[in-house]
């Protein structure tokens, strides 16, 4: 019984892994026109029709799709990917995310002069003597 439990639970382990490999695949290899056409909106998102958009390079994975795409002179990067990575629709987003605005901080640090220089972190502290012909030979008069 024991042995009959192993072989179906390896069979079962297998063919998952088959299963995923598959749609992997298929994530990599299906021609799906909607997806392209959903990051060509979310490039013209916020911009007033007509939105003369340009593809400018298209990358896909088994994980998702990157394209590159210009709009009246922007370069856009727009990431697609699946909900639940081999499953799900897909989303579309510009990447990276725009940054929320940058507040002003005080900071220790910081000095009217201009901007800090921080202490460099690691490495060694201790000092080695200069080599031998960088010393000052001393003369006799």
């Amino acid at each position: 019984m024991g042995r009959v439990l192993e072989q179906s639970f390896s069979f079962l382990l297998w063919m998952a892994g088959l299963g995923v490999s598959l749609m992997l695949i298929h994530n990599f290899a299906a021609e799906e026109p909607e997806v392209d056409a959903m990051a060509r909106a979310q490039a013209c998102d916020g911009v007033q029709a007509p939105c003369d958009e340009l593809l400018i390079s298209f990358e896909r994975s088994s994980l998702g799709r990157s394209f590159r795409i210009t709009v009246r002179g922007e370069d856009i990067s727009i990431r697609c990917r699946r909900e639940h990575i081999v499953f799900g629709e897909y989303r579309c987003t510009r990447w990276p995310p725009a940054a929320p605005p940058v507040a002003a901080k005080s900071s220790p640090m910081a000095s009217s002069s201009g901007s800090a220089i921080p202490a460099p972190r690691g490495g060694s502290t201790k000092r080695t003597a200069p080599p031998p012909g960088a010393r000052k030979s001393e003369s006799k008069m």
